[in-house]
Formats: C-alpha cells, structure tokens, sequence
C-alpha cells in the first residue's frame, strides 16, 4: 500500500454516528495524524454554519470540503479556495422543477439555507428533530419562506446545491426535468433525499482539488464514506473505505469496508493502515 499523506472523511454516519456522537477513536485518530503531519480533511454535503461544531469536536483545523463538494474552505484563514455553485439564472427553473416533484426543497448556501415551507415535514420524517439543541446551528442559520418569489430571492445568490427530499420512484423524472435546463448534477444522498448541483461539483472532485492543494497525488490519498453521494471521491482516492453502514453503492466503490460508524471504523482502519506502520 502506498504512504498514506491525505484523509478525506465524511462526516454524518462515517465519522459521526447518527446520534452525533463521534467515536472518541477517531478523535484520537485524527490527533496522531496531525503528529505524524498527516492531513486529515472533512468532506461533506452539511455547510460550514452546520459543520463547524462537528469539525471543532473531531480536531479537524485546516480546510473542508462542504456542500457536497461544491466548495473548499480554508478554515483558518475563513477563505475560500473553490465554489461551483448553481449560476444565478438556474436558480428558478431548478426549483421549479423540484417543486414539481416534492414539496421538501431546501437550498445550501456556504452559510445560510433556504427552506421552502413544506420541506420540514419532510426533515421531521427523516429523524431530524427540530427542537434538539444540537440542531441550533442549522435553525439560527435557516431562512424560512413563504411564497415562491422569496424562495428564489433568498436563494438566487447563495445556492450552492439544492436538497431534495423525493422517492426513490421520482429520482429518473426529476433528472430528466433538470437535464432539460442544463448540465447538472444529480447525487443521491441515499433512496429518499438527492442533491441538484453544479456540473461537476461532486466530492471526487473536490478531493481531487484538495490534494493538488496540498500537492498529494491520488495514489496518497485515504477516503471515509457511507452513502451514494461518496462514491465519488471512495473512487478516486487510492484507497477508499465504506464504512460497515454504507449503502451497496459506496461499498462496490470502494478498496476495503470498514467497521461500522458507532464501532469507530474510521478511527480503527487509520490506526491500522497509517498511524501504526509509522511507528
């Protein structure tokens, strides 16, 4: 195996498990990297407002990866290295189409999100709990609306990727309504949640990005992820590993499946195949 100089994670259900809890043997994990001068980076579809509480628990200082990919943040500097977002003049045919096909719209921006008004149900469904105090970041930082022409005002000029939460039967039609008004990208979160993005803006790219910034070939390069939106990048690092929870899709792309994210999988294969051959 080559020397390991990049770890790219994903964070909800790789590195954090679904109660947000992280395993403390990844918090350990990533802390010997950073001894040994291993870069260890997160890579996630969440934006900074929603990831910089978790980034600050796991020891993670440097940059990240956010909204699925569609933009690099150095986080010492505040500065951002890289954005494809969704150009303004999308904006609206897009979430019309998505409208079409659910009500459960939400879109991402670096900071702030937008959410149409029938898209909390849909959150509520999917286990995410309005009032636990571990969602404040994400309700501080969440627009609400209540008409269409103010979900596109809010949104037009920060819409890095659009969240829809749709069936697995409506995943075909609604690629098919945005492939109609341009070159976009359709990730799927998992059967019941898709991403609308930029042309190109995946996680594979991303990491790859990343590691000329770091000046790290592919070949160097360790990724962490559990659902379809990371196979991207479980492809294109030299050694991908699924964790032990992730969907069929992110297991066949990757080299090797790890534990499951509550046994601590990303902290186990790091100790494993980086931390301990360097000792």
């Amino acid at each position: 195996m080559n020397e390991i100089k990049l770890i790219v994670t994903d964070i909800d259900g790789t590195l954090m498990d679904f109660h947000d809890n992280i395993p403390q043997i990844n918090i350990d994990a990533i802390r010997a990297c950073k001894e040994l001068g291993v870069k260890v980076c997160a890579c996630t579809a969440r934006n900074w407002t929603t990831a910089k509480a978790i980034l600050e628990r796991a020891g993670l200082t440097d940059y990240c990866m956010l909204c699925n990919g569609s933009v690099i943040l150095d986080i010492k500097n505040q500065a951002i290295q890289y954005r494809n977002r969704i150009a303004p003049q999308y904006v609206e045919p897009l979430l019309r189409a998505a409208l079409r096909h659910s009500d459960g719209v939400t879109v991402n921006g670096t900071e702030k999100s937008v959410m149409w008004k029938g898209a909390m149900g849909h959150m509520k469904r999917a286990n995410w709990d309005p009032d636990d105090p571990k969602g404040r970041p994400f309700r501080e930082s969440t627009i609400h609306t209540a008409s269409f022409e103010e979900f596109v005002e809010k949104s037009r000029d920060i819409c890095n990727i659009i969240n829809v939460w749709i069936g697995h039967d409506q995943h075909l039609p609604l690629y098919a309504d945005i492939s109609e008004i341009g070159p976009f990208e359709l990730s799927a979160a998992d059967e019941d949640h898709v991403y609308i993005m930029a042309k190109d803006a995946t996680k594979g790219l991303a990491v790859e990005i990343l590691a000329g910034l770091y000046g790290v070939k592919a070949e160097n390069v360790m990724a962490f992820g559990d659902s379809k939106n990371d196979a991207s990048m479980l492809r294109w690092a030299g050694l991908g590993v699924a964790m032990g929870n992730a969907n069929q899709l992110a297991k066949d792309s990757a080299d090797i499946v790890a534990a499951r994210v509550e046994e601590g999988g990303v902290g186990r294969e790091i100790f494993r195949l980086v931390v301990n051959r360097r000792r």
